[in-house]
């Protein structure tokens, strides 16, 4: 396994540069050649680029697809994890019942240990998590995560051929799950030529979590904390629809292959718009996963994210034999229009340059 640090793409919200991007990958032990394809895995929330799941998957698809393999940690991901610190939602009187007059006592001296006390207590709290997020890095769930996406696989390109490692310039293969299968298809639209296929488990719409708030459940000891996240993001991208799937596939010349899942019973999700969203698409195959298809090898639920065995799905979708290539032509400068934004694309510089147009 290999890992490089490069300069990351400037800044959209504040027009820094002084970002790096870390991108970990793996080469097939037996080298590359003309059929060696690139393979990007792209996590969801509570992924990330040392999770020993996607460590296995790029050790593991390296060698049994012949492919390089690898992921970058992208902008604002750090975020996008459970959070270390957090603080109470609401006022402490809603929880002082819990409370013992001496606690109440040692809260009063010590009011930073409240959650360490309310944690032995077997109930559940409502509480905010403390991210830090600044303009600087923030989990934007949008531009500036796809950019690193884009510049990952194009940097990888770049070392293979500075190497003089042989690979198939059309053989770009792209994983994603939830938001990760999000951003692979923002990815497909901003670079219509790069992806030969793209699979998407249980993608959104739109990041949901730039409107409303996200909510995970986190236990410590006896509590069970409901942690809401109230992301950055919202101070800066008012309106979702121009970065929803409606928008960026509505009138687009798909060149992928894009094979898509989703559960029945997906809350994030709705499953007959976003069907009505691939209808419009060539080169889509859209599996709707009910009961009938939970086998408890690949899927294991109905649910968002289906509970999937990653590294069975990905086998699942290539034993599809898909030999598909991307037919759309590399253009050096475009312009690429969703509704009231535009990106003007430069790759004259050999990485990706974006600009946005408000």
């Amino acid at each position: 396994m290999n890992s490089i640090k490069i300069p990351a793409h400037y800044n959209l919200y504040n027009g820094k540069n002084n970002r790096e991007l870390r991108i970990d990958y793996a080469i097939p032990e037996s080298g590359t050649n003309e059929e060696t394809g690139i393979f990007i895995f792209v996590p969801g929330f509570g992924g990330h680029i040392d999770s020993k799941v996607y460590k296995k998957m790029r050790d593991v698809f390296a060698d049994k697809y012949n492919c390089v393999t690898l992921q970058c940690d992208y902008f604002g991901s750090k975020f996008m994890q459970e959070a270390e610190e957090f603080t109470l939602k609401g006022d402490f009187s809603m929880i002082r019942h819990l409370f013992t007059n001496n606690e109440l006592n040692h809260i009063q001296l010590h009011p930073e240990d409240i959650l360490n006390v309310v944690s032995k207590k077997y109930t559940s709290i409502p509480v905010i998590a403390n991210l830090n997020e600044t303009i600087d890095e923030f989990a934007d769930l949008s531009f500036m995560q796809v950019i690193d996406i884009v510049t990952a696989i194009e940097a990888i390109k770049i070392l293979l051929r500075e190497n003089n490692l042989l690979y198939h310039e059309r053989k770009v293969i792209g994983y994603g799950q939830s938001h990760g299968a999000y951003l692979l298809h923002f990815a497909n639209r901003l670079a219509p030529h790069l992806f030969s296929l793209v699979i998407d488990n249980s993608s959104w719409i739109y990041p949901k979590y730039i409107i409303q708030n996200r909510k995970i459940a986190s236990k410590i000891n006896n509590c069970e904390f409901i942690m809401e996240f109230d992301y950055f993001a919202k101070k800066f991208i008012k309106d979702t629809e121009p970065i929803s799937l409606f928008s960026m596939y509505n009138n687009f010349e798909n060149g992928s292959y894009i094979y898509s899942c989703i559960g029945t019973t997906d809350s994030l999700v709705d499953v007959e718009k976003k069907g009505k969203i691939f209808e419009k698409l060539s080169n889509v195959e859209f599996e709707i996963i009910d009961e009938s298809k939970v086998d408890r090898k690949v899927f294991y639920s109905t649910n968002h994210g289906l509970d999937a065995d990653f590294l069975k799905l990905i086998d699942y979708v290539f034993s599809k034999n898909i030999n598909h290539l991307n037919q759309n032509i590399h253009q050096q400068k475009y312009i690429v229009k969703l509704i009231n934004l535009e990106l003007n694309v430069d790759y004259s510089y050999g990485l990706p340059f974006f600009s946005l147009i408000f």
